[in-house]
């Protein structure tokens, strides 16, 4: 029934309105019942637009047209906010505009006019297109916009700073004890990436000092030292870099101070040492206080950095992520070998990501096996847990770099 009166209002919006200039927004205020009925869960969503065409030169059939193309257009825009946020649609509008919502052939799979008049200058269609909800996410998610939760690396912060009329940078790991209150580049950068689902290393729960040697307390650390400090803190990525604030001569007001600010950051992986992202940004500030100003300035710059640094992140650790990879599998708790073999059968044909797998050894009820999987130990472990097995439990208890161990644990039969 709710379908039915969504349909209705559509019909009557087309034949009745005259006014407004946007097909996605008549569908939001007309359709929102609707579309909570028809929104379940599955790859593709059934979603109604308006779409309009102006009418030149008598020229009806190519208005319509061009109708038709508004509505999927708008079909694709309210797909994308059903999946991100309203904030995350303005910050990267530019994006979406030049890679999404254009690719309605992409994207739609079958569409159909509900309804369709002409009214005055214009010519409007009711339409209902079949979106695969999949792809957008996947696009979205290749271009850095979606942050999956369950895949995002665990992050940690090396990033000195130093402010107006301050004669050396500032870095936590060069004190003792070790730092932990942030400075303001870090926190801007922290902020927006926890905001994005990313995990923060806290530091203060770290209670250890930096090793000694001077290429891990240089206030601009390498690569190679930064990746082994944040892999013993438990971080996938560390994110290096500097922030300087500098006086600048923009201003004309003799009780102003401009100050303006520069962030650099690289990410780099803590596993492969491998950069898989860098973003670098200037801005500038006026304040008659010039410490204020420099805060300020650099809080500006950081931002933009962050926005920029976290997508690019998303885009490239999924990427690299998924690349196949042999994980050791170490399967305990085997009380009969026919539970193993279906264990392993599932394995292969049922678990997203495995591409194979190959039989070690077994033997006193425990069996290690290699698994040829698209991902890493943890992607796996995750799929793993998100399993249901003919009569059989999975505890698992380890996941390293290496691979995964878990435990099978027979259930109560059904025959």
């Amino acid at each position: 029934m709710i379908g039915f009166k969504n349909h209705i209002v559509l019909v009557l919006l087309v034949l009745g309105c005259a006014g407004g200039s946007n097909g996605l927004t008549w569908a939001q205020d007309a359709s929102a019942a609707g579309l909570e009925a028809k929104q379940g869960a599955g790859e593709t969503r059934a979603i109604d637009v308006i779409g309009r065409g102006r009418i030149y030169r008598d020229d009806v059939a190519g208005a319509r047209d061009k109708a038709i193309e508004d509505a999927l257009q708008g079909v694709i825009e309210q797909a994308v906010g059903l999946v991100v946020t309203l904030e995350s649609v303005v910050q990267d509008f530019q994006l979406l505009s030049d890679q999404v919502y254009d690719q309605t052939d992409t994207f739609i799979h079958d569409y159909k006019v509900l309804t369709e008049s002409r009214s005055g200058l214009y010519y409007r269609v009711a339409v209902q297109a079949t979106v695969s909800m999949n792809a957008i996410q996947d696009k979205l998610q290749s271009i850095g916009i979606l942050v999956n939760r369950n895949d995002v690396p665990t992050v940690m912060f090396f990033l000195s700073e130093q402010n107006i009329d301050e004669p050396l940078p500032r870095y936590w790991w060069g004190q003792i004890p070790l730092g932990t209150q942030l400075s303001v580049a870090e926190k801007a950068l922290s902020d927006h990436m926890r905001g994005k689902g990313f995990i923060i290393v806290d530091r203060a729960a770290i209670g250890r000092d930096i090793k000694s040697g001077q290429e891990y307390v240089s206030s601009e650390l390498s690569d190679v030292a930064a990746a082994e400090l944040g892999k013993k803190f438990g971080a996938d990525l560390v994110i290096v870099g500097k922030a300087v604030a500098r006086y600048s001569e923009n201003v004309t007001d003799v009780n102003m101070k401009s100050i303006q600010a520069t962030v650099s950051t690289r990410a780099i992986r803590t596993d492969s040492v491998m950069c898989i992202a860098s973003s670098q940004g200037t801005m500038a500030a006026a304040h008659s206080d010039s410490t204020v100003g420099g805060t300020e300035a650099l809080i500006l710059s950081a931002s933009g950095v962050a926005r920029d640094l976290a997508r690019q992140i998303v885009a490239n650790w999924r990427k690299d992520a998924r690349q196949p990879v042999l994980v050791e599998l170490i399967v305990n708790g085997i009380k009969e070998y026919a539970d193993f073999v279906r264990f392993r059968t599932h394995l292969r044909k049922h678990v997203r990501g495995v591409r194979n797998v190959y039989l070690r050894s077994i033997r006193a009820g425990e069996a290690k096996m290699d698994v040829d999987v698209m991902g890493n130990p943890k992607i796996l472990a995750d799929e793993l847990m998100l399993q249901r097995f003919e009569n059989l439990g999975v505890n698992i208890f380890e996941v390293s770099e290496k691979g995964v161990k878990l435990e099978l644990i027979p259930t109560e039969r059904n025959d």
